[in-house]
């Protein structure tokens, strides 16, 4: 298996996982924080607590992110892996972590205004590229007020 320059920092991930509210991970592109940090965060976020959501900006980095994390665990995207894109969607009662696009989660919350609320109670939502004034942003702006600053 390939080594990612985040591996070596994924062990203090999992336990700040596990003992702190949020976690941000800042590292350059092409460190692993797509592909690696979800798959290392299954064995620390239990079942039962629901499905780790990415969010993915664009549709074609969200179908290949998980398409790549699927076939470094041997599977098809629909897995354990999954995703959910407009037009298009492979997930089922097996998936763990579900790659997701903004619009994707945002149709969610406006049919289902609940799910927000369920969101901010799990464990851990993974926002990709954060940094950009967007959903994304906004949304880890109300789940990790004190970390997000505005600009």
């Amino acid at each position: 298996m390939t080594s990612y320059p985040i591996d070596t920092i994924l062990p203090e991930l999992k336990k700040a996982v596990q003992s702190g509210p949020s976690v941000i991970v800042h590292a350059p592109p092409g460190a692993g924080k797509t592909t690696r940090v979800p798959l290392a965060l299954l064995d620390v976020i239990p079942q039962e607590q629901g499905r780790i959501i990415m969010l993915e900006p664009r549709r074609i980095a969200a179908v290949s992110a998980a398409r790549w994390m699927a076939r470094t665990l041997g599977e098809e995207a629909g897995g354990t892996v999954g995703y959910a894109i407009r037009f298009d969607s492979r997930s089922s009662a097996r998936t763990r972590i579900e790659v997701v696009t903004e619009g994707i989660l945002t149709r969610r919350i406006q049919a289902d205004p609940g799910l927000l609320l369920q969101l901010m109670r799990r464990k851990i939502a993974i926002c990709a590229g954060i940094g950009y004034y967007n959903v994304r942003y906004s949304m880890a702006e109300k789940w990790m007020p004190a970390l997000v600053r505005k600009k």
